[in-house]
């Protein structure tokens, strides 16, 4: 579909259509100008090329299949709230295939594949599916088209189908059709689906327990948008949703509220906004605020209610429902909602952790391991986000039998795992006076560096010493940190480094992730600390 765009190298070539092209004296030409650049100027500025194309006389482009395409294309823009007036024009253009069977394959297959993508938007994940497989068998039976152009579709589609297969929690499947795409992103897809394709690749890395992958997605993709909207739309959505939960995982309370409203905005009134809620339930958790989260998945319910196929949110907000109710104290009835639940690939979604800690509660250590005997079944297989936290509770359910050989083995794992992404949230799940019996226990064994460092940071041992910095600050970030150091507001710093306030939140998230810091003056103290000289 794009062969004849090469590739998208940078935000400046799709910013805005040139104007010699958008209104010519020549409509036929601004036309074919549209035909050719549609796919890079559609996500960024929908409105305008539909602007553009309608200040042409309509005979000249009505009987176009692939401006009726780009138009059907351009409501699943950059603040686009109405995807669902695509829904005409993509049965314009298949009006058009109809009276035309010998049209390209590049109309034909991209009309299915760019209307799944906008049927997946509006929640019907079923019928965008449909569409997708179609567009798989045209796309590798017909070959009059050139390779290029199969190639690029091939790669659109293989984005389509990873986003719909996160959807359903199929994320090894989704994992590989991503890395297709991402693996021919550089020249055969637009700017918006590689940034879309890095934000999906990002939160799938998460999700399977590689923050450190998922850090390297977000920033490539960050770097991507710049100058761009890009990252607080739908096309950035799971990166916001990403960066919420790693913050929220590695226990950094600074900057939540920010990175709510980043999430909230990226994902408001699309396929997403589900999600979005999802980790906004689990902030509220933590701070304690079950009420508010209880009234959250139930939002989360009715919206997913309006969706196609088996969405695997559904059964995370039913675990995540079982584990409020074990917080405010209901064990029978966190354990009557996890009890039924199954397990989703890999253990993603891991309901056994919450009937553990129930079972827990109400003094049945056995039966806290026979309810997480599935996991430990699983091995390596199981997401290495959850499994520390099996890791704990198998400790905790071991202390309580008085098996301190296997509570200390099962610490000791636990530890071990959760310093890998530096994650800390398993830990809290555990009751203080168990938590700190096997601190203690570890703290007195001959630890390796990984477990002792992880250590330090539970038992607070470190605490008033320098961070260390296992990431240096890169040099944009050491501009933006002299900048913060003379009290300007991130509006003023992006006008005087000439980037987007969005960007400068980017940069100052990641400068605080590096600092460990939750704030500005505490960033700023530990910089002079370390002597960075930002007063310079």
């Amino acid at each position: 579909m794009r062969q004849r765009l090469g590739p998208v190298k940078t935000p400046d070539e799709t910013a805005a259509p040139p104007s010699a092209e958008m209104r010519p004296a020549d409509h036929r030409a601004a036309l074919d100008a549209i035909e050719r650049a549609w796919t890079s100027i559609a996500p960024l500025q929908g409105a305008r090329l539909r602007d553009a194309i309608r200040s042409t006389p309509e005979d000249e482009w009505r009987g176009r299949p692939r401006i009726l395409l780009a138009l059907a294309a351009s409501h699943r823009s950059v603040g686009s709230r109405s995807r669902s007036a695509a829904l005409p024009w993509f049965r314009g253009v298949a009006k058009a295939i109809d009276a035309d069977p010998a049209m390209s394959l590049e109309v034909r297959a991209g009309y299915h594949v760019h209307l799944a993508a906008t049927l997946r938007t509006l929640g019907n994940l079923v019928v965008a599916h449909e569409h997708l497989e179609v567009a798989r068998t045209m796309i590798e039976t017909d070959t009059t088209e050139s390779i290029s152009s199969r190639i690029s579709l091939s790669a659109s589609f293989s984005l389509q189908l990873g986003l719909i297969r996160i959807h359903y929690g199929e994320y090894d499947q989704a994992q590989f059709a991503l890395g297709l795409a991402g693996g021919l992103a550089s020249e055969h897809l637009s700017l918006a689906e590689r940034v879309e394709c890095l934000s999906a690749l990002a939160h799938v890395a998460m999700l399977l327990g590689d923050f450190r992958l998922a850090d390297e997605h977000l920033a490539a993709a960050t770097t991507l948008a710049e100058g761009t909207e890009l990252m607080t739309s739908s096309f950035g959505a799971l990166a916001q949703i990403t960066r919420l939960q790693l913050a929220l995982d590695r226990g950094q309370p600074g900057g939540i509220p920010e990175l709510i409203d980043d999430v909230r905005q990226a994902t408001r009134g699309n396929d997403w906004e589900a999600h979005g809620w999802f980790a906004e339930a689990h902030a509220y958790l933590e701070e304690g605020r079950f009420i508010e989260v209880l009234d959250l998945l139930a939002r989360i319910t009715r919206l997913l209610d309006a969706f196609t196929g088996r969405p695997t949110l559904a059964a995370a907000v039913a675990s995540l429902r079982a584990e409020t109710m074990r917080c405010l104290q209901q064990p029978q009835e966190a354990r009557r909602l996890a009890a039924p639940l199954v397990a989703t690939a890999r253990h993603i979604q891991c309901p056994a952790r919450v009937l553990a800690l129930v079972h827990l509660a109400a003094g049945e250590p056995e039966a806290a391991l026979d309810a997480l005997e599935p996991c430990l079944v699983l091995g390596d297989l199981h997401s290495e986000r959850t499994m520390p936290h099996v890791h704990a509770v198998v400790a905790a359910a071991h202390l309580a039998l008085g098996d301190t050989a296997r509570a200390d083995i099962a610490f000791d794992r636990a530890l071990l795992a959760a310093g890998r992404n530096d994650s800390r949230w398993m830990f809290a799940t555990l009751q203080d006076d168990v938590l700190k019996h096997l601190l203690d226990r570890a703290a007195h064994r001959d630890q390796p560096e990984a477990i002792r460092t992880t250590l330090e940071r539970l038992l607070g041992s470190s605490v008033g010493a320098v961070p260390r910095l296992d990431e240096p600050l890169s040099d944009r970030e050491l501009v933006i940190v002299r900048h913060l150091a003379t009290g300007q507001t991130l509006g003023q710093i992006g006008s005087q480094l000439f980037i987007s306030v969005n960007t400068v939140k980017s940069h100052v998230r990641s400068i605080y992730r590096k600092l460990q810091a939750s704030s500005r003056r505490e960033a700023m103290t530990r910089v002079r600390e370390l002597g960075l000289h930002v007063d310079d």
